[in-house]
């Protein structure tokens, strides 16, 4: 069994699960310090967007449930897919052809083409099961007047960001947010103020 997983063509399914276990560890290790050691990489390198571009990306980061998970939680459901659906592609193709594979040029294009919409759909599955971005214990409004740290990308109008903030229960929430102004732009690290809440978005002001 060893010699499939660490054959060339499962190189990268191997390396993509290998880096969720690893994860699993660090989070273990984390708990034992009282601390989520995930968090560190909260503030992954900025994503930056066009006006032009936003309607088109808005809708693919829907579908791929980018928007209702943690970058972090929604990157290791990726890799867990991505492994697995390679796995099992290889697996398939050696039960039909005597033991051969994919070749990894064919196998890690079409395994990750199957991924990134399971990941979607698990993604979306994930999230209800999850205490909620916008919150299940507290309403949406109650969010009005909170300081919140872009965390992904440059807020401009039309063009939203991701940002955090944790809730008075210390339960930590996601949001994309624009700026109320709008000749005003928001840079990873900024602070911010909610100030309303968008059926897609909150529009959020400078925090001075």
């Amino acid at each position: 069994m060893s010699t499939f997983f660490f054959h060339d063509a499962n190189f990268l399914f191997s390396a993509a699960v290998g880096i969720v276990i690893l994860f699993f560890i660090i989070e273990c290790l984390g708990m034992l310090l009282g601390t989520s050691l995930l968090g560190l990489f909260d503030d992954l390198p900025d994503i930056d967007g066009s006006t032009d571009t936003v309607t088109g990306l808005s809708s693919i980061t829907s579908w791929l449930s980018l928007d209702r998970l943690p970058v972090m939680i929604w990157f290791i459901l990726l890799l867990t897919l991505f492994g697995l659906t390679g796995y099992l592609l290889n697996l398939t193709y050696s039960s039909f052809f005597s033991g051969r594979y994919l070749s990894a040029l064919v196998g890690v294009p079409i395994a990750m083409f199957i991924a990134l919409p399971l990941t979607g759909r698990f993604g979306g599955a994930l999230a209800r099961l999850l205490p909620k971005n916008e919150s299940s214990a507290m309403d949406t409004d109650s969010f009005v007047g909170t300081v919140a740290e872009i965390t992904i990308g440059v807020a401009r109008t039309g063009s939203p960001a991701e940002a955090k903030f944790p809730d008075r229960y210390g339960q930590v929430h996601y949001v994309l947010v624009e700026p109320f102004e709008t000749e005003d732009t928001f840079t990873r690290g900024e602070k911010i103020i909610l100030v309303k809440k968008n059926p897609q978005s909150w529009l959020a002001t400078r925090y001075r």
